[in-house]
Protein backbone atom coordinates (compact mmCIF):
# COMPACT_ATOMS: atom_id res chain seq x y z
CA UNK A 1 0.00 0.00 0.00
CA UNK A 2 1.43 3.34 -1.11
CA UNK A 3 1.05 6.51 0.60
CA UNK A 4 -2.81 8.06 0.31
CA UNK A 5 -3.05 11.39 -1.04
CA UNK A 6 -6.60 13.31 -1.84
CA UNK A 7 -7.58 13.59 -5.30
CA UNK A 8 -8.40 17.60 -4.58
CA UNK A 9 -10.49 17.76 -8.25
CA UNK A 10 -13.29 15.11 -7.22
CA UNK A 11 -12.92 16.06 -3.47
CA UNK A 12 -13.59 19.98 -4.50
CA UNK A 13 -16.44 18.70 -6.80
CA UNK A 14 -17.84 15.96 -3.74
CA UNK A 15 -17.76 19.10 -1.56
CA UNK A 16 -19.52 21.53 -3.90
CA UNK A 17 -22.35 18.42 -4.64
CA UNK A 18 -22.64 18.23 -0.68
CA UNK A 19 -23.07 22.23 -0.58
CA UNK A 20 -25.86 21.91 -3.18
CA UNK A 21 -27.95 18.91 -1.76
CA UNK A 22 -28.31 21.26 1.35
CA UNK A 23 -28.71 24.21 -0.60
CA UNK A 24 -25.56 26.07 1.18
CA UNK A 25 -24.22 29.24 -0.95
CA UNK A 26 -20.46 30.05 -0.75
CA UNK A 27 -21.39 33.28 0.94
CA UNK A 28 -23.07 31.43 3.64
CA UNK A 29 -19.46 29.57 3.71
CA UNK A 30 -17.33 32.26 3.72
CA UNK A 31 -19.40 33.75 6.39
CA UNK A 32 -19.36 30.62 8.67
CA UNK A 33 -15.47 30.20 8.17
CA UNK A 34 -14.46 34.09 8.55
CA UNK A 35 -13.09 34.05 5.02
CA UNK A 36 -12.00 37.74 4.14
CA UNK A 37 -13.22 36.21 0.21
CA UNK A 38 -15.18 33.75 -1.36
CA UNK A 39 -12.29 32.71 -3.96
CA UNK A 40 -10.96 30.06 -1.66
CA UNK A 41 -14.03 28.55 -1.82
CA UNK A 42 -14.18 28.70 -5.53
CA UNK A 43 -11.00 27.47 -5.60
CA UNK A 44 -12.32 24.73 -3.34
CA UNK A 45 -15.29 23.39 -5.40
CA UNK A 46 -12.79 23.77 -8.97
CA UNK A 47 -10.48 21.41 -7.42
CA UNK A 48 -7.68 23.85 -7.63
CA UNK A 49 -7.28 23.48 -3.62
CA UNK A 50 -8.32 22.01 -0.67
CA UNK A 51 -9.50 23.82 2.85
CA UNK A 52 -7.28 23.54 5.56
CA UNK A 53 -7.95 20.77 8.04
CA UNK A 54 -9.81 23.39 10.47
CA UNK A 55 -12.00 24.48 7.98
CA UNK A 56 -12.34 20.79 6.14
CA UNK A 57 -13.50 19.99 10.15
CA UNK A 58 -15.65 22.96 10.33
CA UNK A 59 -17.18 22.66 6.92
CA UNK A 60 -18.46 18.83 7.22
CA UNK A 61 -20.15 19.52 10.91
CA UNK A 62 -21.91 22.73 9.01
CA UNK A 63 -22.69 20.54 6.10
CA UNK A 64 -24.01 17.99 8.79
CA UNK A 65 -21.86 14.87 7.24
CA UNK A 66 -18.56 13.03 8.59
CA UNK A 67 -15.08 14.66 7.12
CA UNK A 68 -14.05 11.10 5.82
CA UNK A 69 -17.48 11.26 3.35
CA UNK A 70 -16.02 14.57 1.91
CA UNK A 71 -12.65 12.83 0.69
CA UNK A 72 -12.06 11.03 -2.25
CA UNK A 73 -8.90 8.93 -1.99
CA UNK A 74 -6.63 9.16 -5.05
CA UNK A 75 -6.99 6.12 -7.24
CA UNK A 76 -10.00 5.14 -5.78
CA UNK A 77 -13.90 5.39 -7.51
CA UNK A 78 -16.98 4.99 -5.41
CA UNK A 79 -19.73 2.64 -7.55
CA UNK A 80 -21.40 5.35 -9.49
CA UNK A 81 -18.35 7.02 -10.37
CA UNK A 82 -17.14 4.29 -11.94
CA UNK A 83 -20.92 3.71 -13.67
CA UNK A 84 -20.69 7.62 -14.82
CA UNK A 85 -16.82 7.31 -16.58
CA UNK A 86 -18.15 4.04 -18.00
CA UNK A 87 -21.23 5.61 -19.51
CA UNK A 88 -19.21 8.93 -20.65
CA UNK A 89 -16.65 6.20 -22.64
CA UNK A 90 -19.70 4.46 -24.41
CA UNK A 91 -21.10 7.95 -25.20
CA UNK A 92 -17.02 8.96 -26.60
CA UNK A 93 -17.21 5.56 -28.74
CA UNK A 94 -21.18 6.26 -30.11
CA UNK A 95 -19.84 9.59 -31.76
CA UNK A 96 -16.70 8.10 -33.01
CA UNK A 97 -18.04 5.70 -34.52
CA UNK A 98 -20.47 8.25 -35.79
CA UNK A 99 -17.73 10.70 -37.24
CA UNK A 100 -16.07 7.47 -39.15
CA UNK A 101 -19.11 6.74 -40.96
CA UNK A 102 -19.58 10.68 -41.76
CA UNK A 103 -16.54 10.61 -43.15
CA UNK A 104 -16.48 6.97 -44.85
CA UNK A 105 -19.87 8.27 -46.69
CA UNK A 106 -18.50 11.82 -47.28
CA UNK A 107 -15.46 9.86 -49.08
CA UNK A 108 -17.69 7.89 -51.25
Amino acid sequence: MGYPLIDVLRTGQRLKEACIKKNIEAKEIKQFLGLAAMQSIYNWFQGKALPSLDNFYALSSYLGTELDSLIVPQGRYQEHEILEDASFFRRQAVYFGFLLEAEAQSSS
